[in-house]
């Protein structure tokens, strides 16, 4: 977009310049969901404009176009009092301080480091003064400029900042913090607007917010689908069809507690929104230059717009009668299914655990996935199959990723999640489990990452987590009751910290470590942590191993397991210290941190099992199995192979072509999708899954003789054929092969059609006889 006129740039607004708030509305009260849907506007606004693959020099961001993120009010004078837009302004500096500190960190990118450390705050006569001065605040932003990880906040606003700044770090995109580093902070310094409106007095400027937030209020986009959705029901059926409406809006209203303060009151439209992409967006907006919303994008909070535009063609709404069914059976069904969900969030319930496991680490998307999956005709027994299956899914899913250091939020993952979403999309459970269980098989992230775990700045916001649900496990596995949420309940009276089983005591331990480093790297290890109620953790700080481990014995059974009195008169125990690798320590020290971290990874490989997903849907055959996996494919592509190696591209599994003409084609074959490869003058010769996208040969990985190796340097029975091959302009797709045969086996008769291109698409009788051919049978 073009400047609006009357706007500054964010660093206008912010560089050398002080607000201050008045102290009834000082709290900080953003969440999770407005950090997030902040940054992915922001970041996909700029991705809008930087092109990944062709840039030279920062100053072409001076070209890229505008973001406006609305209007600030506040006082005029040399102090400026905010009256509205504190919480953008504290959002926008923690972004501002996490950038600094990515710059900070970067080394040799181009165009760094750049100089806007006054938007964040100025010295004056040698003490900071941060943009929004508030004195409780300061040492709170203080360390967080400083990268003070010991620092602990006291109250609400602070406790808040902290967790969002770490939000910043959970969501900010990975591709940003490289080279296309200094184009985001200069695009976020010169091209985010904003609106200050001035004023002489703090009345004054009280009159304009309440004129702008009070009086005229436009209908939001939930009140116009719903007047558009009326309007096509016949007049006779109005009447029930808007109290139907009301009654679930209502229920949703009441459902909410999450504070919203300093936001629109927008329950309806985060529901109605949430519903509609879970049952009806069947596109995402690409990430590279130039790409536009797609159906997700589009049903955010202005899906009013989407559904006037795509209620026959999107959602099969044709008559009147199909308007008053979405209202009152699909809409009613879905506002009990975000109730129940709502419910199961919020408190552990006996058969929805995973349900609360996501919800403790804000895996949102969960609710997505579900209402996608449920359909209108499943019986009670069914959707509660789908609320486990696919709760314990995501519960695996994210878990894994935790313990190999990788980002589980939906901004990093909402390729395969939207992919997942339209795959389950009123499935029946069998068949979402055997998909989900695929996927789980195929991740690159494994359950072994638990042997290399540990604490650091990313993994401290899950380890109390991880070890509550660790801890949790062996307690009810030795029949008593769940205590997973006494573990996780920051507002106990006692509430539980991560102990670290050896002292920070380098001197006392120095016989048994190479050096201090050697000793503070063990001391970070998964196995040399432990849950303890802080109150124990406190008391046991100073003390030497030796004497702290006679106390475990009055703690949970983890700690308790580190002495050897636990193993005497303690059936329960002793049966599940036959089973996983339990072991006392009278001295510990590297040998034994390494024990427990094989003792948290055995416990890890049963707590996250992929075989959960079998036993909730009712188990499956192996005939199924292989069938599903030819069903749930994504779309059908004829892949032309020519004047290379098909022996190979069997061996390994893939199929290549050079990038010039249609080759670029290629890239449009996603995961999942199913290709049918011909070669001219042979015929087809196989049929496959794709499971890895284009990807340079120089960089295209193989199992050869049982490593993981470039296909250039993995051997080929014909040599001559990768000779041939340029590293750099043979693109490879990932192939697991359902059926292949020998080149003089070729499958081809009259009436089949190909097309002179690398990848195609072709009409689905094609496809459909060469299934029959190769006995693959549709589900």
């Amino acid at each position: 977009m073009n400047k609006i006129d009357k706007t500054d740039t964010l660093k206008k607004i912010l560089a050398d310049r002080r607000f201050t708030v008045d102290y009834y509305q000082r709290e900080y009260r953003w969440g999770k969901h407005q950090v997030e849907q902040m940054l992915e506007d922001l970041t996909n606004t700029f991705r809008g404009f930087y092109d990944t693959g062709v840039h030279s020099t920062v100053q072409e961001v001076k070209d890229y176009g505008y973001y406006y993120m609305g209007s600030i009010i506040c006082t005029s004078g040399q102090s400026q009092q905010i009256i509205d837009g504190q919480q953008r302004l504290t959002t926008l500096t923690l972004l501002l301080i996490y950038l600094n500190r990515l710059q900070s960190q970067a080394t040799g990118i181009p165009g760094l480091p750049i100089h806007f450390d006054n938007m964040i705050c100025t010295v004056d006569y040698g003490v900071p003064c941060f943009n929004l001065d508030m004195e409780e605040r300061r040492d709170c932003l203080q360390a967080l400029l400083n990268n003070d990880a010991q620092y602990i906040p006291e109250g609400e606003s602070n406790q808040n900042i902290i967790n969002r700044y770490g939000d910043i770090e959970e969501l900010f995109p990975e591709e940003l913090k490289g080279e296309a580093l200094p184009y985001f902070i200069y695009w976020v310094t010169e091209k985010v607007l904003l609106l200050e409106i001035d004023t002489p007095s703090e009345d004054e400027a009280y009159t304009i917010f309440v004129t702008m937030n009070d009086r005229g209020l436009s209908l939001n986009s939930a009140e116009m689908m719903k007047a558009f959705v009326i309007q096509q029901v016949y007049e006779a059926d109005r009447k029930q069809v808007n109290e139907a409406w009301q009654k679930n809006i209502n229920q949703i209203k009441a459902a909410s507690s999450q504070d919203k303060s300093g936001v629109t009151n927008a329950e309806d439209v985060e529901f109605i929104s949430l519903w509609l992409r879970a049952k009806y967006a069947k596109t995402l907006r690409e990430t590279k230059k130039g790409a536009v919303d797609r159906d997700y994008e589009l049903l955010g909070d202005r899906f009013h717009t989407w559904v006037r535009a795509y209620a026959r063609t999107g959602m099969g709404l044709e008559q009147s009668d199909d308007y008053k069914n979405l209202v009152l059976k699909e809409m009613a069904q879905v506002t009990g299914l975000y109730l129940r969900l709502t419910q199961y969030s919020k408190r552990l319930t006996t058969g929805f655990e995973a349900v609360y496991y996501n919800a403790n680490r804000d895996l949102n998307y969960q609710n997505l996935l579900i209402i996608g999956a449920v359909g209108l005709q499943d019986s009670p027994e069914e959707v509660d199959r789908k609320i486990r299956l696919i709760s314990t899914f995501v519960d695996i899913f994210a878990s894994v990723r935790i313990f190999n250091y990788k980002k589980i939020n939906w901004n990093t993952n909402k390729t395969v999640l939207f992919r997942i979403l339209n795959q389950i999309r009123n499935q029946d459970s069998v068949s979402i489990g055997i998909y989900l269980t695929k996927m789980l098989r195929r991740m690159n992230e494994k359950l072994d990452g638990v042997m290399s775990f540990e604490l650091n700045q990313y993994t401290g916001r899950y380890m109390l987590h991880l070890l509550a649900r660790i801890t949790d496990f062996v307690n009810v596995k030795m029949g008593y009751p769940s205590q997973f949420e006494h573990y996780i309940d920051r507002k106990s009276k006692t509430p539980y910290d991560v102990e670290h089983i050896l002292p920070d005591d380098f001197e006392t331990y120095r016989a048994y470590f190479h050096d201090e480093e050697d000793f503070q790297n063990n001391r970070r290890k998964f196995g040399n942590l432990l849950l303890l109620t802080q109150d124990k953790n406190r008391s046991y700080k100073d003390m030497p191993y030796d004497e702290r481990v006679k106390c475990y014995l009055t703690d949970n059974i983890l700690a308790q397991a580190m002495n050897e009195a636990a193993y005497q008169n303690h059936p329960h125990f002793l049966t599940l210290a036959e089973r996983y690798p339990f072991q006392p320590f009278e001295v510990f020290q590297k040998e034994g941190i390494h024990a427990r971290q094989e003792l948290y990874h055995a416990l890890a490989k049963d707590i996250w099992n992929v075989g959960l997903l079998k036993e909730i849907a009712g188990g499956w055959s192996d005939e199924e199995e292989e069938l599903l996996q030819i069903s749930t494919a994504g779309s059908n592509y004829t892949v032309e192979y020519a004047g290379r190696s098909w022996p190979d591209a069997v061996q390994y599994g893939f199929l290549s072509a050079a990038q010039g003409g249609s080759g670029k084609m290629l890239c449009n074959i996603a995961e999942g999708d199913r290709v049918f490869c011909h070669i001219t003058g042979k015929g087809f010769v196989g049929v496959g899954i794709c499971t890895q996208t284009a990807t340079p040969m120089k960089n295209f990985q193989v199992m050869a003789e049982g490593e993981l190796v470039l296909i250039q340097d993995a051997p080929w029975m014909e040599a001559e054929c990768k000779a041939q091959c340029d590293p750099d302009d043979e693109w490879f797709i990932g192939v697991t092969w359902l059926r292949t045969v020998a080149l003089d086996e070729g499958y081809w008769e009259k009436g089949l059609k190909t097309v002179p291109l690398v990848a195609y698409k072709v009409d689905g009788d094609t496809h459909a006889r060469i299934l029959r051919y190769f006995n693959i049978r549709e589900k």
